[in-house]
């Protein structure tokens, strides 16, 4: 429940949805007051509760395969999967499993493991809806990105240098 779970669940609002949520860390009592959030302790739990899962964690060595076998045994059948975060994060062949099975009814799919090489069951299955990762893609983001820009035009027309040049190592 970080920067973007916190904003999805403010989106999900409008659809009258629970909001339940597990994370590394509690959100302070008057965030989940404002979100109408409930903390779940684990992920197991959190898993058997939810009809619809919304992953929105970093790729990390802990979130690797995150969601895989074991993971979809524990949810209910004909739940909804959305992954925005990394492809990784979901073992794609038990991803295809429950798909077949309808243990996940259907699935929301920003990111693949193997992007671009995308397998070609998620892009023929009727139950999964792809797009580009766009996920990230919000007037946000716009903004910290073109804040970005002026701030390096302006650190290179002061210094010389701009604050985060990708090829930083072949500037003098």
């Amino acid at each position: 429940m970080g920067d973007i779970g916190r904003d999805v669940a403010r989106k999900l609002r409008v659809f009258d949805m629970k909001i339940i949520y597990y994370n590394r860390r509690q959100l302070a009592p008057e965030l989940e007051k404002e979100l109408e959030a409930e903390y779940i302790p684990t992920l197991q739990e959190l898993l058997k509760r939810c009809d619809v899962l919304s992953i929105n964690c970093p790729l990390t060595p802990e979130t690797h395969h995150l969601i895989s076998g074991p993971e979809f045994a524990l949810m209910k059948h004909g739940s909804y999967l959305v992954n925005t975060a990394r492809g990784p994060v979901i073992d794609e062949p038990a991803l295809k499993e429950a798909l077949i099975s309808g243990k996940i009814k259907r699935a929301g799919l920003d990111v693949f493991e193997n992007e671009p090489d995308i397998d070609p069951f998620f892009r023929t299955c009727e139950q999964v809806t792809i797009q580009p990762h766009y996920g990230g893609f919000s007037i946000g983001t716009i903004r910290k990105g073109e804040q970005l820009v002026l701030n390096n035009i302006r650190s290179f027309l002061e210094t010389g240098k701009p604050l985060t040049a990708v090829n930083a190592d072949q500037l003098n």
